[in-house]
């Protein structure tokens, strides 16, 4: 027997197995999934040891529009996506997309019955609200939203037209659909609600759009019309908290001038992260931390840094500079101008630490910011203290302590992206064999104040712990160290490009 005629027999043996056992049990009980209170109650039938409830007593129970055809022996239902079956048949079409369940659906007195265990996980992502079988209870749980419709501005931009539905409470994305008919544009909302229709106050400003329209399709759905003028080229829809809103924003065909498209494209280029400034600390006459077998910390941080060089140019294709690529010595103010200068997008230092307990090991990843704990305190002490080796320390006075911090702050508009990008890299770090994260910490570093573009400081591990230096003084974890941080700019550089 071919695979072929097995998959076809398959189904024929299931569904007379099945019809062979029907039998009447009591029902299902549809509750909701926060407040347990009892919604409906579904009819079903037992055959092959499974419940199957009729598909028209679900759709009208959870009010979704729906047709059938008892002489083509078809049952569709129009929800977030379209959901056709076919009686007598495993196989269930999801918009597109062919899914199958291990049995099929029966047909019975004209009325289709659906295997609820199977049936829900093959069309969740179809419906607009989760639904979750517990068979062990004989109950399906409703998760459903109301959110009720607050506001409604619609404005023309510059290339389109934003609308702005204000809600009560937030909805997922998913439960806003769009669609376009006869010059009209439409948004329906899953689980908004429309309290008093009458009442719903319209600011429409927009030229573009020449009549608005607001309904209550159903008890669970809002729906919203536009008619436009102009051809919709493009749309967007995201959502924004607090307030709670879902933002549409509409392209249309409207033409761009030159003058804006260069503006744009102006500032597009300079939310791009295209040169990244690698700092080695330390150098020179600063040894920085000498570890347990002698070896020096700025030979530790200059090999890592070449390796880091080296991985985001061959991996991302950008630019990358370091504040120093010999034993040189360089004023720590001196490393941040430089980067500024050279009109960098991310300022990386690389550290190794030391502590007087030699148990401690790990990697630690710092941000600019006050130091919340006693460790950061002490590693921004020490690293600051390698001003004893510059020539001039006046140009430090008063930065240390509070005042430090607050000029820091006020110098650097970059410290939410700062911890976002310290978060990435610890997380890359932390993947690494043998890896132990101290965590994502903030301390006043004078090596990042007045660096104006998202930094941070990474002790790679301690050079007080024999098994940590032993690890840093190995080529292969100055690779792996690089390429962990190379990856957490890569994810940091694809979710900051797509915000701005």
């Amino acid at each position: 027997m071919t695979r072929k005629t097995q998959i076809l027999i398959r189904p024929c043996v299931c569904l007379l197995l099945l019809l062979a056992g029907i039998g009447l049990t009591d029902e299902i009980v549809l509750i909701h999934q926060t407040s347990g209170e009892r919604l409906a109650g579904l009819s079903t039938i037992r055959a092959g040891g499974y419940d199957f409830v009729s598909l028209a007593d679900f759709a009208q129970t959870l009010d979704l529009p729906y047709t059938q055809n008892t002489l083509l022996k078809t049952f569709q239902i129009k929800s977030r996506k379209t959901i056709q079956i076919l009686a007598l048949n495993p196989f269930i079409r999801v918009d597109e997309e062919i899914r199958q369940m291990p049995v099929p659906i029966l047909f019975q007195n004209g009325r289709f019955y659906a295997p609820v265990l199977f049936l829900l996980p093959c069309i969740q992502d179809a419906l607009p609200f989760p639904l979750a079988f517990h068979p062990e209870r004989q109950e399906i749980a409703v998760s459903t939203y109301h959110a009720r419709v607050q506001g409604l501005t619609v404005e023309d931009k510059q290339n389109g037209v934003l609308i702005r539905l204000r809600l009560s409470e937030s909805v997922p994305l998913s439960n806003v659909y769009t669609s376009e008919s006869n010059g009209w544009f439409y948004v329906d909302v899953y689980a908004g609600q429309i309290e008093n229709a009458a009442a719903l106050q319209i600011d429409d400003k927009s030229a573009i759009v020449t009549q608005t329209m607001k309904v209550q399709l159903s008890k669970d759905t809002a729906r919203f019309g536009f008619r436009l003028n102009r051809t919709i080229k493009e749309k967007n829809i995201r959502l924004q908290e607090q307030p709670f809103e879902i933002l549409i924003a509409l392209r249309t065909m409207e033409q761009v001038s030159a003058d804006l498209l260069a503006e744009l494209t102006r500032e597009r280029e300079k939310w791009k992260i295209d040169l990244v400034i690698i700092d080695p600390g330390h150098g020179g006459r600063d040894p920085g931390t000498i570890g347990v077998s002698g070896y020096y910390e700025k030979h530790l941080t200059l090999a890592i840094a070449k390796e880091l060089k080296a991985e985001l140019e061959r991996q991302l294709k950008i630019k990358v500079l370091l504040t120093r690529d010999s034993d040189v010595f360089v004023p720590l103010q001196e490393r941040t101008q430089f980067a500024n200068r050279k009109n960098g997008k991310l300022f990386i230092s690389l550290h190794v630490d030391s502590n007087p307990n030699k148990n401690l090991h790990g990697h630690t990843v710092y941000f600019m910011g006050p130091a919340k704990t006693d460790e950061a305190r002490r590693v921004a002490q020490y690293e600051n203290s390698v001003i004893e080796y510059e020539d001039s320390k006046k140009k430090y006075a008063g930065l240390s302590d509070a005042a430090f911090i607050l000029a820091a702050n006020a110098s650097n508009s970059f410290n939410k992206e700062s911890q976002d990008f310290a978060d990435l890299v610890d997380k890359q770090l932390s993947n690494l064999p043998h890896a132990h994260s101290i965590g994502v910490r903030q301390a006043g570093f004078y090596v990042l104040y007045g660096a104006s573009m998202p930094n941070l400081l990474v002790e790679s591990g301690f050079a007080s712990n024999r098994q940590d230096e032993k690890r840093l003084k190995d080529k292969a974890t100055h690779r792996s160290i690089a390429k962990a941080i190379t990856q957490g700019v890569r994810e940091f550089k694809e979710r900051y490009e797509m915000v701005n």
